[in-house]
Order: C-alpha cells, then sequence, then structure tokens
C-alpha cells in the first residue's frame, strides 16, 4: 500500500513538472506549435483548462489559473507521500496543506509582481520615457491602479511620481512576502501538530 501511494505521488510529481514545462512554453513565441507542445498540450490541457475561467484568479491581463493548477498538484503529491510514510492523514494535516496551498497562491502572486515592479523601475531608471511599445503599455495599464493604490497608504493623498509608487509598493510587498512566509510557517506547524 505504502509503495504504491509513492508510486502515485512520484507519477503526480512527473505530471506536475510537464504541465509546468507547458505553461513555459505558451510564454515563448514561436512555441506553440511543433510536435513536443503539441503532445504536452494532448496531456496537460484538459487539467489546467478546468481552472482557466476562474475570475478571481485573472488581474487585469494576468491570469494566475496555473498556479493554483500545480499547487493542488503539489499539495496531492505531498499529501500521499505524507500517507505512505505515517500511515494515516489528520485533519490537522489537511488543514495545514489548505493554509500552504492558499499561501503558496498569495506567495506566487506577490512574487510575480514583484518581478514585474522591479523591471519596470529598472526600465524606468535606464530610460525615463520608457513607456513606449505595447507590452509596457498594458503592464503599465494593469499595474498602475494597483501600485498608486498602494503606495496611498503612506502618502497620504499627496502625488508622486510613477517610479516612487513603484519603489513604495515594491517594498510594500516585500515585507509582506517575508512576514507572511514566517506567519505561515508557524501556523502550519501548529495547526499540523493538533491532535485530531
Amino acid at each position: 500500500m505504502a509503495l504504491a501511494l509513492r508510486i502515485i505521488s512520484s507519477l503526480i510529481s512527473v505530471y506536475t513538472f510537464l504541465c509546468f514545462i507547458r505553461i513555459i512554453l505558451t510564454w515563448i513565441p514561436g512555441m506553440s506549435y511543433n510536435k513536443v507542445t503539441n503532445i504536452l498540450a494532448s496531456i496537460c490541457d484538459p487539467y489546467l483548462n478546468l481552472f482557466r475561467n476562474i475570475k478571481w484568479l485573472t488581474i487585469g491581463s494576468f491570469n494566475f489559473s496555473p498556479a493554483l493548477a500545480l499547487c493542488l498538484l503539489g499539495a496531492a503529491s505531498m499529501l500521499l507521500t505524507h500517507f505512505s510514510h505515517q500511515g494515516r492523514i489528520s485533519v490537522g494535516i489537511i488543514l495545514s496543506l489548505i493554509v500552504q496551498i492558499i499561501w503558496v497562491m498569495i506567495h506566487s502572486i506577490i512574487l510575480f509582481f514583484m518581478i514585474l515592479l522591479l523591471v519596470r523601475v529598472i526600465l524606468l531608471l535606464v530610460n525615463k520615457n520608457s513607456s513606449e511599445g505595447a507590452i509596457l503599455t498594458q503592464i503599465d495599464y494593469t499595474i498602475k491602479p494597483i501600485v498608486y493604490r498602494m503606495s496611498s497608504l503612506f502618502t497620504r493623498g499627496k502625488t508622486i511620481s510613477y517610479k516612487a509608487a513603484l519603489i513604495t509598493a515594491l517594498i510594500m510587498l516585500l515585507i509582506v512576502n517575508i512576514a507572511g512566509s514566517v506567519l505561515v510557517s508557524y501556523l502550519t506547524s501548529f495547526i499540523a501538530s493538533l491532535p485530531f
């Protein structure tokens, strides 16, 4: 039984990796139509498409549904591995995994926006007029409302530059990310140790 669970867990891990590769390939121009991509699409898309229309996972032009899909696969693999070693699954373990899934989703979104904001700040430092191009216009259209809303918590209605707002939002996200990671680590350890 334990061996079977470990094999299933390993297969899920392999499938998770294939889905991850499939997601990465969709971001690379020219990789949408080839034999490898088509094979991965036939294997992974039926699962990934289950999450595609979840509205709250779409922020502006960014769709984070693949992150949830991968998180759930990871959680299933962890659950099976734990059960194969311990021989039981407690309510505490399940709740701990749920908390981890939620945090991994939030962490992924935070990390994505941190990278996006950092790249945007660097572009502004290198070229103050770096707002040309369809991609940058689309990025700015998506992140500007979020960035100014976050920075307004500290500016108290004062008008600040886009660069200053980006840096303020970036620092805030960094603090939230660190604090959240520490808090979730303690919380999941406590929940997992519950005697039921």
